[in-house]
């Protein structure tokens, strides 16, 4: 602990012995160091009047004193004492300069574990105190400290070299150096305890209110000087060590009674993750007395970090950083501590920190970044703690006053907080470890139960009894029992009735199962009697459930029924969804395998526009006529051009163009019927209006791309079907193309595969819901083969160089350009919708961020 004694209510560059203003305040009004203001009932009251041998006989009685207070150090409470050695040091320190006649005094106390000079800065009685640290090593202090000598520097201290960094920062703060006495305070080992530095010798006969430059004594200090403090300083050295003696003692024990109170909340935690994120954060910033604190995992999968943090509506928010990134991400590649003093805003790579506080309204001063290991050694996380709040009263921090570090915030986390934050990551590690092992646990039965309930095939388990521990839904369906309805409990041979042969004894066969052959059972081609009285064709596989610890033992069994019911229409079933010729090819494939193979296919999807507004009115017999009526149509319009249809979803078609064999144009035939569809739609509203039925729209986005295609599902039951992004995109492109006004949209592949072929424009650049790679999307007008007329050229050439002018962030020109397009029909939509973007990036200039290359992303699917 130890302050700085300067004058004029200013704070001095420690580094090179340089005063400069606290706060910016150069008042000329401040008190100097020989007129000390008095208070009632303080030290430095009582100080003021002493002469050098009443002064020493004071400090000799304090330091007998603190020898009965080191004796009696375990009975003593802290609570309040830093607050009167705070006091006590400031006022030996202002007392020593007044003795000395210097116009400023610091005394810099060593910090072995760190090598570092500090000094507590203050202005004199009542005003605020500042910590500032320097290396042990720099500066005229650090040399008094490496050497362990004496430094005289008399007047003009601007004559000597080292003197340099001190004019030029004296050049800033209008404070002027003319002399300097800077002395070591060793032990009586020898060892450098603190260093005393004093500026600027006084006259003793000059007058308080002269400029500083009147009042110096020319001769500087003096050997007598040297040799006045060389009386009291035994005692100055001792107080310094006692009170730091103290100091660390009492700090340890209240750190160590916090560590017990962290550790056993810790311990009282429950298996939750977010809920030990929350507690594990809260007492690490109560126990190191920090303003925030966070605890960060590590995602080995994607090697980010991450946590959530709690915002000020009380919702929870998702952050993640990459490993190596940041000083968080430093150390989770390092696995060191890292621990950044005040002031963090010197650090060489806090640019960051500071861009980041200036957004939120926040002052980051010091740091502590500390690697969360598990047991098996492995880092499972970096605790984070911001901001080290110093004691007493101190203002909160004000955001207006950004980038002033707050008084509060002046401080620095120590090594002690480094041991004490080490003991405490080891029983976080074991709480987040627990957590993280819970919740694998849960995900693994929610994991189970999914599958469980996804497979096709029924599936059902028992214990060692043979009463059922889960079945899944399709098993209670092959059984004609409802969904809701609960089998855990029951006997499996009262629920399973088998026609042919003896499922009762092949289940006790199973849980009793001393041979081999027993353990997997299989039963192909076997009649289910349900409740329902309805048969099924199943394969029947029953295999016995061993003990994870020991396989010998028996824990239940595992029956599957695979429903062969179906297989006998596959060529019928086939025949739906692809021609025959396609069929009669696949058939003559190999036995279909499950998986698929990837290919560059087409796909289109197709959508009845607001279908259900069109059906709201219609009785179910006109409903499914009418569908019945369109798919006949559109599904003909698909296979005219060797499309294959992938499925129905509710009004909507699916189909694939390459797959499941080879197509060289698959572009180019998907592109085809969509036309053929447009065609189609336009004959089946003809018959529509002439029974005065209300005509239908429909939709069509068209994407080639590399999907997965093949059979996908289980080795008992599969689907033939495409999956992956590109099929992903090519439904929103049928969901976007409502928002142009246009029929038919297709991505920048599909066109780029027959340009040459059809009559089309760029109508957007487009980033779709669920997909971070943005796409330019086309509106299909029709075939080259077709004739177009003027006025849709018209449009095709006034789109594109409004385009042009908009993707150059040249809105008035695009404006024009698309106000030309409504000038020649006033309802195109896309072109409108560009007017309305031009008009609001006119109002509202884009950044680069916001404007993001022009692309315009869609939040709905």
């Amino acid at each position: 602990m130890s302050v700085s004694q300067p004058s004029h209510g200013e704070t001095t560059d420690l580094i090179m012995g340089v005063p400069y203003p606290k706060n910016g305040d150069l008042s000329p009004n401040s008190t100097p160091v020989g007129t000390i203001t008095r208070q009632k009932g303080t030290i430095s009251s009582f100080l003021a009047p002493l002469t050098p041998d009443t002064f020493k006989q004071v400090v000799q009685d304090v330091e007998h004193k603190l020898q009965i207070v080191n004796q009696t150090l375990s009975m003593l409470d802290s609570q309040g004492f830093e607050s009167i050695l705070q006091e006590m040091l400031q006022s030996i320190t202002l007392k020593t300069g007044e003795l000395l006649g210097a116009d400023r005094t610091t005394i810099f106390l060593l910090d072995e574990d760190k090598q570092e000079l500090w000094s507590i800065v203050a202005g004199g009685e009542g005003d605020r105190s500042l910590e500032i640290r320097i290396p042990a090593d720099k500066g005229i202090a650090g040399e008094v400290a490496t050497h362990k000598r004496t430094i005289n520097i008399p007047v003009d201290f601007y004559d000597d070299p080292r003197s340099y960094f001190a004019q030029e920062q004296e050049k800033i703060n209008g404070y002027r150096t003319y002399s300097m006495l800077a002395l070591p305070l060793l032990n009586e080992s020898g060892q450098l305890v603190a260093v005393v530095q004093l500026l600027n010798k006084l006259n003793p006969d000059s007058m308080p209110d002269k400029p500083l430059g009147e009042k110096i004594d020319t001769q500087g200090f003096n050997n007598a000087d040297e040799e006045l403090f060389k009386g009291f300083a035994p005692s100055i050295r001792l107080i310094l060590e006692s009170s730091r003696s103290f100091y660390v003692a009492t700090q340890k024990q209240r750190a160590a009674a916090a560590l017990m109170k962290a550790i056993k909340s810790l311990s009282q935690s429950s298996l939750d993750l977010e809920d030990t994120l929350k507690r594990v954060m809260g007492e690490a910033k109560e126990l190191m007395n920090a303003d925030r604190s966070t605890l960060w995992l590590i995602d080995t999968e994607s090697q980010e970090l991450w946590t959530k943090i709690t915002q000020n509506d009380g919702s929870t928010k998702e952050l993640r950083v990459p490993m190596g990134k940041g000083f968080v991400g430093q150390v989770a590649t390092d696995k060191k501590i890292l621990n950044i003093g005040f002031d963090l805003y010197n650090h060489p790579d806090s640019d960051t920190a500071k861009q980041i506080d200036k957004q939120n309204g926040y002052r980051t001063c010091s740091l502590l970044c500390m690697p969360v290991f598990n047991a098996d050694n492995e880092l499972i996380g970096i605790t984070q703690l911001v901001n080290k709040r110093k004691k007493g009263n101190c203002s909160d921090y004000n955001p207006a006053d950004w980038p002033k570090a707050p008084e509060c915030f002046q401080a620095s986390f120590d090594r002690n907080d480094e041991e004490f934050m080490e003991a405490f990551n080891i029983q976080a590690g074991v709480a987040l470890q627990n957590a993280k092992l819970f919740a694998t646990v849960k995900q693994q039965e929610q994991m189970q139960r999914d599958i469980l309930r996804s497979l096709a095939n029924g599936v059902i388990s028992t214990d060692k009894t043979g009463h059922v521990v889960a079945a899944n839904e399709s098993a209670k369906s092959l059984l004609g029992l409802s969904t809701q309805e609960r089998l855990e409990g029951q006997l499996i041979t009262n629920l399973i009735q088998i026609k042919e042969g003896n499922f009762s004894q092949w289940c006790a066969d199973a849980l009793n199962a001393d041979e081999s052959t027993s353990h997997e059972q299989y039963y192909p081609d076997r009649t289910l009697l349900s409740n329902n009285q309805e048969q099924r064709s199943i394969n029947l596989s029953i295999n016995t459930i061993a003990d994870a610890r020991d396989q010998k033992q028996v824990r239940g069994v595992l029956v599957v029924m695979d429903d062969i019911s179906d297989e006998k229409r596959l060529k019928s079933t086939m025949y739906r969804y692809m021609t025959q010729e396609l069929a009669e090819e696949l058939l003559k494939l190999d036995d279909a395998k499950l998986g698929g193979d990837r290919k560059e296919v087409s796909i289109l999807f197709s959508d009845i526009r607001g279908y259900t507004t069109l059906t709201e009115n219609l009785e179910a017999e006109e409903v499914v006529g009418m569908l019945n009526e369109y798919f006949e149509s559109m599904v003909e319009a698909v296979f005219k051009y060797k499309g294959t249809l992938d499925k129905y979803i509710g009004d909507a078609i699916m189909a694939v163009y390459g797959s499941p064999l080879p197509l060289e144009e698959h572009a180019w035939m998907s592109v085809q019927t969509s036309l053929e569809m447009r065609h189609r739609l336009e004959e089946f509203n003809a018959r529509r209006r002439a029974e005065n039925k209300p005509p239908i729209r429909i939709g069509i986005g068209i994407n080639s791309d590399v999907v997965i295609s093949g059979n996908i599902g289980s080795s008992k039951r599969m689907e033939f079907t495409a999956i992956g992004d590109g099929v992903n995109l090519s439904s929103r492109l049928e969901s976007v193309s409502k928002q142009y006004g246009s029929d038919i949209v297709i991505s920048d592949k599909t066109y780029q595969h027959c340009q040459n072929f059809v009559w089309a424009r760029e109508l957007d650049y487009i980033r779709v819901k669920g997909r971070n790679e943005p796409v330019a999307i086309y509106e299909l007008l029709g075939l080259r083969s077709d004739s177009i007329g003027s006025e849709k050229m018209q449009v095709i050439e006034h789109y594109q160089q409004g385009r042009k002018y908009y993707l150059n962030r040249d809105f008035r020109r695009a404006q024009a350009e698309f106000d030309k397009i409504v000038a020649i029909n006033k309802s195109d939509r896309p072109a409108i919708l560009h007017l309305q973007r031009c008009q609001h990036w006119l109002l509202n200039p884009p950044t680069d961020s916001t404007w993001d290359d022009g692309v315009w992303t869609f939040k709905d699917k």
